[in-house]
């Protein structure tokens, strides 16, 4: 990708990613097709949406549209996730197309992110499929990644230990009362008074 070296030290970098999704028939008493996202292609070639590509017997694979796949920077936690997965991914979400539509589907969203990806699916809605990150998008994300190291983990210093006997300014330190213990009045009766009703 020519854009690779120029954008990898971005903190935000869009690549055009396609989807391509298979239709296959099916033998079920309420559907007559089954619909499923297959690939994904790295910048592709002008295409109009669920142009046919592949067809074989009662198979056919449809451009299904291109969409913008978005790296950001807060997001290098969960790209490290993504490339720690045994075959790395993006994931492509398809949401019922309008009624009249030539095909029942429409492409959604397309995500190298597996945060996403989790909320996508505990939505139930439309189609969602796992699948392989082409080689070209693996080693920008490994680039964008390097790039973009997560910040050190904050450790709160350690305060030094104070003595809660010690008196400071003349004052009982706040820390030494109990909760709700009563704030002791100077020239009124001390601990050792037997109180009001002695």
């Amino acid at each position: 990708m020519e854009h690779e070296k120029a954008e990898g030290l971005k903190a935000e970098i869009s690549i055009p990613v396609a989807a391509i999704v298979e239709r296959r028939r099916v033998d079920h008493p309420w559907a007559e097709w089954s619909w499923r996202p297959v690939a994904a292609v790295v910048e592709p070639p002008p295409m109009e949406d669920w142009h046919p590509m592949v067809s074989e017997g009662t198979t056919t694979r449809f451009h299904a549209g291109t969409k913008n796949v978005t790296l950001h920077r807060k997001l290098v936690e969960a790209y490290r996730i993504n490339l720690a997965l045994e075959v790395p991914s993006l994931w492509i979400m398809l949401d019922a197309a309008d009624p009249g539509a030539a095909q029942p589907w429409e492409l959604s969203i397309i995500t190298a992110c597996p945060y996403d990806a989790q909320d996508l699916a505990d939505s139930g809605e439309g189609i969602l499929e796992q699948v392989p990150m082409p080689e070209d998008l693996v080693a920008l994300l490994v680039e964008f990644v390097r790039a973009h190291p997560l910040p050190e983990e904050f450790r709160k210093r350690r305060r030094d230990e104070v003595k809660v006997e010690d008196l400071k300014f003349g004052k009982e330190p706040i820390f030494a009362r109990g909760p709700g213990a009563p704030r002791p009045v100077e020239g009124g009766p001390s601990a050792d008074d037997e109180g009001c009703n002695g």
